[in-house]
């Protein structure tokens, strides 16, 4: 069971990828209890919105580079490697889709809810 779940091949994730995935969950937590924590602040959303893109953005090749270095620290048979090579080279793919559409969706939607871009979309 113990090889079955790469236990011990995992590499730590590190300081700035813990501080990452610490500061998502207290941008997180912010919007959801938004009402209770910036009552009397209306632009807290935006600002807490923006955060985590910037967030998400930092967090998307630390998790890359992250599963690559465990990938390269497992030793078992040659054709679990070749698969787990695939899921990551896809899962990198993924990620490079997500980050353009979270760097290029978040412009576009403040613009939009702001009112410049019009009716347009």
């Amino acid at each position: 069971m113990r090889r079955l779940l790469f236990a011990g091949t995992l590499p730590p994730l590190g300081l700035r990828l813990g501080l990452t995935l610490a500061g998502l969950a207290v941008g997180v937590l912010n919007l959801v209890f938004l009402a209770e924590v910036w009552p009397h602040t209306p632009a807290a959303a935006v600002v807490l919105l923006v955060l985590l893109w910037l967030l998400v953005l930092a967090l998307l090749p630390q998790a890359a580079r992250w599963a690559w270095r465990g990938l390269r620290a497992y030793a078992g048979p040659g054709w679990v490697r070749v698969l787990a090579t695939a899921v990551f080279l896809s899962g990198a793919g993924v990620v490079l889709v997500g980050w353009l559409a979270v760097l290029l969706g978040g412009p576009l939607f403040f613009l939009h809810r702001s009112g410049w871009l019009g009716s347009y979309f």
